[in-house]
């Protein structure tokens, strides 16, 4: 299949939160990659349950909510904020093989954070949000990304798997919360997701247009990653047809043009080959040790794309979070990063960053020591 995206931008401002180039401000933990030496980290997953209200057709954590129910307990949330801010840790995205609302010590990480000088993410997919969890990200949240993935309520139910008036509820919490960002001048940025897949591309710019309306800073918008995923990985539906290409062209363009200075769209699709399939230009693995998650089974995973795989658990924090500290760039944890089996992957969140360490870092393609 001919490459269909190549002429459309993904975004008018390279200046962004989604431009992969933002990892050279990590330079000497990409030049420390290199040599398989690890610092720690500057970010952390935290999952603090892995239940979920929502049964969404392309659940990437469906592995670990089959397994078993599990939310972490409050103080165990605040012990892992304590360490994080001890190993000097800036920041953490609280989102989850499940959603991170379902546990009652949600806001109370989110404080925790906050008094630790932890710069906070929350992914959620926004039905659970009450006054007071918005009174709390306003005032402690970098960013909030709400997963809506649809523009319509019909194309909701189906993708997501609930009833269609949970989308009135989701949108009605999106306003809320914008408008109390607002109010209080808060510097916390609301992001509306939308994972492409052939289901929504015809609605990308209604969606576009209701996510303005609703005061959001941007439109993260990128294609739905289904090889190596349990849940998807036989499905033929995910498939994009040149027909399905077309449409989605179309509709980015239009919803470009929605831009102002309040509002940004943005149609990731660096991190994937040109028919949206995963795409895998390094020989192994190499920036992972930027992010470990903290899973709600209270094992650290090695890796957020492939939370649930047994054999990708790094060791438990759970009742002690100290314990990745131990292990941390021990020769096990090395060599758990060194067999990590690249054809098995998902698609790679920082698969840009692979290259990155293996092109300027090892390679030296960019003779980086001239300025």
């Amino acid at each position: 299949m001919a490459n269909m995206t190549k002429n459309i931008k993904e975004w008018s401002n390279q200046y962004n939160p989604f431009n992969s180039m933002k990892i050279l401000f990590w330079s000497k933990h990409m030049e420390a990659f290199a040599k398989e030496e690890y610092p720690p980290p500057p970010s952390v997953d935290v999952d603090p349950s892995n239940m979920c209200n929502f049964k969404c057709m392309w659940c990437n954590a469906y592995d670990i909510i089959c397994k078993k129910s599990n939310n972490l307990p409050t103080k165990h949330l605040i012990k892992i904020s304590d360490m994080c801010a001890d190993w000097g840790v800036k920041s953490m995205c609280v989102a989850g093989g499940g959603e991170p609302m379902m546990n009652v010590g949600f806001l109370l990480l989110l404080q925790r954070n906050h008094k630790n000088d932890i710069e906070t993410g929350v992914i959620t997919n926004g039905s659970l949000i009450k006054d007071k969890h918005i009174d709390t990200m306003v005032d402690t949240c970098r960013w909030v990304g709400i997963s809506v993935d649809s523009g319509t309520k019909e194309t909701f139910e189906k993708i997501k798997k609930v009833r269609k008036d949970m989308f009135d509820v989701v949108i009605n919490n999106i306003n809320k919360l914008t408008n109390k960002i607002k109010q209080v001048n808060s510097k916390c940025d609301v992001a509306y997701k939308y994972l492409l897949h052939p289901l929504n591309a015809s609605e990308i710019y209604e969606a576009a247009k209701l996510a303005k309306s609703l005061g959001v800073n941007d439109f993260h918008m990128r294609p739905v990653g289904w090889d190596n995923i349990t849940i998807t990985k036989k499905s033929n539906s995910l498939l994009f047809t040149p027909d399905i290409f077309k449409t989605t062209n179309e509709q980015i363009k239009m919803a470009m043009e929605l831009e102002d200075d309040a509002f940004h769209f943005y149609g990731v699709r660096h991190k994937f080959d040109q028919n949206f399939k995963r795409k895998v230009n390094f020989s192994r693995c190499w920036a992972i040790p930027l992010i470990p998650t903290f899973g709600a089974d209270g094992n650290v995973h090695t890796c957020f794309d492939m939370r649930g795989r047994e054999d990708l658990i790094m060791c438990s924090h759970y009742p002690d979070p100290e314990e990745i500290r131990r292990m941390w760039n021990t020769e096990k944890h090395k060599e758990l990063i060194r067999t990590i089996d690249i054809s098995k992957c998902p698609r790679c969140t920082f698969g840009i960053y692979n290259e990155m360490v293996e092109k300027v870092f090892i390679k030296d393609m960019m003779c980086r020591n001239f300025p």
